[in-house]
């Protein structure tokens, strides 16, 4: 069952983010269970809203790619997870739009 996933990771700077993406390679090689990314700033916090395939597949994500590659850039906010099971994920076209 699809999940739609907040991640919040509080003092994480735009160019920590950038760091992480660039060092995990999504942008390039798209993970295969993602479905939908957005990202933005409230105040000092990072905040990711997004969609993938299941729990299990979202949360392999996270330790095996997310997790070593925050710690290689010395990110090391703890990341606040709270995920839901999705009603819907639609995605009408694949775009990608970066600031960074």
């Amino acid at each position: 069952m699809a999940v739609v996933t907040h991640t919040v990771l509080s003092g994480v700077t735009p160019e920590q983010y950038d760091a992480v993406r660039a060092e995990v390679g999504w942008l390039e090689d798209a993970p295969a269970a993602g479905l939908v990314l957005m990202t933005w700033w409230e105040g000092g916090d990072c905040h990711n809203l997004d969609a993938g395939e299941s729990e299990a597949a979202s949360g392999a994500f996270g330790e095996g790619l997310l997790g070593p590659a925050m710690a290689k850039v010395g990110v090391t906010a703890e990341p606040a997870v709270t995920s839901f099971p999705a009603h819907e994920v639609y995605a009408p076209r694949a775009l990608t739009v970066t600031t960074g």
